[in-house]
């Protein structure tokens, strides 16, 4: 039996960490099923961090693992996975985001049908962003280039030095690029509908497949604290000769930067935090892509 283990990355959401669990457990097959949650709210007290762990203390399959490193979603996933790997002896491993849902019983079944179709390493669903109704998935059709990476680089560190006089023309520019890309998306809505190979897969819910995990310890490599997993993660696939396919079979909803919205409050704190942590990760991609 082909143990599925689903790796939730919990922060600050409480409700949305059990949206994402009950979700799973609507599942059919659930004898398959395991459930590791990386508790990665370094920043809570002692007594609110036992209120996840006494929720599920009764359900033996789901483990509670407290992260007390701040090693960033990376580092965090990375021990989510191992354990899922080693202890749980999951043959698929699905690393996600806390506001992921799933909307499917049959998930399981879809799985092993898309695995036995395409013998990929890596699985990237139809994540259907909730609020707006955009496909997520794919991320990107390529990763960037180093030319590319230097350029955002020193873009980010140009608005960040001046951020509290441009913080109005960023946050404009933010609101409307994002109008733009879910505008692009809605009008090609066959993209989303079919079968793509190796490109960039969406981050908040990747499905690492037997042939991935019976080769790799961890899953992202090197760490970023925050952004350019998936890129990073590409670029390691691509160079390793892994595949990875998107499959519109497999569906789940999402959305976006709801545990950086509880946790920094205001959207200037949130857009200078996510202008920071790009600029950071990207450094480490120009490095690695050498």
């Amino acid at each position: 039996m082909d143990i599925v283990s689903f790796v939730i990355l919990h922060y600050k959401d409480l409700a949305a960490t059990d949206r994402c669990v009950q979700s799973i457990l609507r599942m059919e097959q659930q004898e398959r099923i395991r459930i590791v949650i990386v508790d990665n709210d370094i920043c809570e007290s002692e007594e609110k961090r036992e209120v996840l762990h006494r929720k599920y203390a009764r359900e033996k399959r789901i483990d509670v693992l407290k992260i007390k490193e701040n090693g960033g979603f990376s580092y965090a996933n990375n021990r989510g996975y191992r354990y899922a790997r080693e202890k749980q002896r999951a043959s698929f491993i699905l690393v996600l985001n806390n506001d992921i849902e799933f909307v499917q019983d049959d998930f399981i079944s879809r799985l092993d049908d898309s695995y036995k179709e395409y013998s990929c390493h890596v699985l990237g669903p139809d994540v259907m962003r909730r609020s707006t109704g955009e496909h997520q998935n794919p991320m990107d059709q390529r990763i960037r280039t180093r030319e590319e990476a230097e350029y955002t680089i020193r873009m980010n560190h140009r608005a960040l030095k001046y951020y509290a006089v441009l913080y109005p023309l960023l946050y404009w520019k933010n609101k409307r690029n994002k109008r733009k890309q879910t505008k692009i998306k809605r009008k090609n809505q066959g993209y989303y509908q079919s079968v793509q190979k190796n490109i960039v897969p969406f981050g908040a819910c990747l499905i690492f497949t037997p042939k991935f995990v019976t080769e790799e310890t961890i899953a992202f490599y090197p760490e970023t604290r925050f952004y350019y997993e998936e890129y990073l993660l590409t670029y390691r696939c691509q160079k390793r000769g892994y595949e990875i396919i998107y499959d519109p079979a497999l569906k789940a909803v999402h959305e976006s930067g709801t545990a950086t919205r509880k946790s920094l409050g205001s959207e200037k704190r949130r857009l200078r935090f996510m202008m920071e942590r790009v600029a950071e990760a990207c450094e480490v991609y120009r490095e690695t892509i050498k």
